[in-house]
């Protein structure tokens, strides 16, 4: 019988050895480089598509993309304020699914406010554009464009607003202090949805226009381009409304750091109704709290976990 033990030993050495064993501490290390690498968790799904459907999972990390049968690709945002923009939504708004012509989406938020139709469409279509920066790697400027605005005059001063179905508002200028950027409140963009809707594109603007409230700057031109998808043209007072409302935004903006010139002027046959006086979230809504913060992300995506390498092999990449 004591003879049979070294052999037993043996045997079960062997056993263990074609299972991939590995020594207690590679395994601890296994473990816990698969749990910091995971997946990001599923804050909102978005199916869209056919033949075949494209599954895209958001989270507060990155983006989980690709075909419903898979293989599914595991991306960081492309651009890193996503990830601001992620924590705000699903903080903010309490969980709905729907379906639309534009695919079905299932928010999984953790907030108390329960969307309205304008800003579950602006989730949505912040799904869409984080799903095309993720399919193509990069951001893209002019995705989901509504509407871009443009003063300028002879003094080279300039002034430029565009607008995203995103609900997000970026100005520049010409004078170097870069950009600016701000979200719609609720109720504008319900507004901004009601025009891109029902109306069709249209450019429009004035040229030479006396700009009162600007001194030195002498006329301005002024232009706006609408990417609307709806059928019907817009009227005169309707673009005059529009030109109004994009130069409103570009005010408020501007004010935020410390309003450059020139300041805009407003548009001729403007509708008699002002512009409320903020359009905008304030700035500090969107930013997520210092507590909030729970991980900070790698400049690159960490390959993914080795699988049954043995001992040797884990070590190996731990010392690289």
């Amino acid at each position: 019988m004591r003879r049979l033990v070294p052999f037993l030993i043996l045997l079960l050495g062997a056993a263990a050895c074609e299972k991939g064993w590995q020594p207690p501490s590679a395994l601890a290390r296994r473990q816990a480089r698969d749990a910091a690498f995971k997946p990001p968790e599923v804050g909102i799904e978005l199916a869209r598509g056919k033949d075949p459907r494209e599954v895209v999972r958001i989270g507060a990390r990155g983006v989980v993309i690709g075909p419903s049968g898979g293989p599914l690709a595991w991306k960081f945002f492309a651009e890193p304020r996503r990830a601001d923009e992620s924590w705000y939504l699903l903080r903010t708004y309490a969980p709905f699914e729907e379906t639309t012509a534009e695919g079905e989406i299932s928010f999984r938020g953790h907030g108390k406010i329960k969307p309205s139709a304008a800003e579950r469409r602006m989730i949505l279509e912040w799904a869409r554009q984080v799903a095309s920066e993720a399919a193509g790697g990069r951001g893209g400027a002019a995705y989901g464009l509504v509407l871009a605005w443009h003063q300028g005059g002879s003094s080279g001063l300039c002034s430029d607003v565009v607008l995203y179905r995103t609900g997000e508002a970026v100005a520049t200028g010409c004078g170097g202090q870069g950009e600016t950027r701000g979200r719609l409140e609720p109720g504008q963009l319900g507004r901004v949805y009601g025009w891109f809707d029902r109306l069709a594109p249209f450019q429009a603007g004035t040229e030479g226009q006396e700009n009162p409230g600007a001194p030195r700057s002498g006329s301005l031109d002024v232009r706006v381009i609408f990417a609307g998808q709806g059928a019907r043209p817009a009227t005169a007072a309707e673009q005059a409304e529009i030109q109004s409302f994009a130069a409103a935004l570009f005010a408020e903006l501007a004010a935020r750091q410390g309003g450059p010139d020139p300041v805009p002027a407003p548009a001729p046959g403007a509708a008699a109704e002002a512009p409320p006086s903020r359009l905008l979230l304030p700035p500090s809504v969107a930013a997520p709290k210092p507590e909030e913060i729970g991980v900070q992300l790698p400049e690159k995506p960490p390959p993914p976990p080795a699988e049954n390498k043995g001992p040797k092999g884990q070590q190996g990449q731990q010392g690289q």
